[in-house]
């Protein structure tokens, strides 16, 4: 899941635990936030750990079984980032969809277009994790596989690529949360219409 996506759906919906019972809206938002962030914190974390264990398994296999273990590593754990992606999402989505059935201010086409919305932007989110592992996966074998290239110059050359690929998923991020803002900023400015309509 998206950061943004996460930071949006924890702003909205509060988490039906009875510790949150007797906390204000905006403490609810932010303990729901925090959960998620650790929860996300501690699957990086565990990936570290595994990263380390794996490296350290590679010292003694030639360049080819490195080359190719590497790439099992990575497609193993991309399965597990997606598995937990997901799983957010439809806790995320659970959330929400009992956060709007409890909402009067928004008519029923609104409530929708809301979810319709949030799904559609976690299979863009999907899409974006997909095409960014296959380009993980061929740089990280051209660079691997480039007899002109010493060992300091792939370091240097996969680290360069990682940068670049920071910068367009910050990118990303930036270019969802605007369009989460803009549609939010609509589905208030309906909302405010139609309840001045209703009085």
């Amino acid at each position: 899941m998206s950061k943004a996506l996460g930071v949006l759906i924890a702003a909205l919906l509060v988490f039906p635990a009875l510790s949150f019972a007797h906390q204000g809206r905006g403490e609810i938002i932010k303990t729901y936030h925090d959960q998620q962030k650790e929860e996300t914190k501690a699957q990086h974390e565990t990936q570290r750990e595994e990263n380390k264990s794996f490296r350290e398994g590679l010292k003694e296999k030639s360049k080819e079984e490195k080359v190719q273990a590497f790439k099992e590593h990575r497609q193993i754990q991309f399965q597990e980032n997606k598995a937990f992606s997901q799983t957010q999402h439809e806790e995320n989505m659970s959330f929400l969809k009992a956060k709007l059935a409890n909402n009067n201010r928004l008519s029923d086409s609104q409530k929708s277009e809301l979810i319709s919305y949030f799904e559609n932007q976690y299979q863009e989110n999907v899409s974006f994790r997909d095409t960014r592992h296959g380009e993980n996966i061929a740089k990280f074998e051209a660079i691997a596989n480039d007899p002109n290239m010493t060992q300091k110059q792939k370091k240097a050359a996969i680290k360069d690529f990682l940068v670049q690929q920071k910068a367009e998923t910050k990118q990303h991020i930036e270019t969802q949360k605007s369009e989460n803002k803009s549609e939010w900023q609509k589905i208030r400015s309906e909302s405010k219409v139609q309840n001045q309509t209703a009085k």
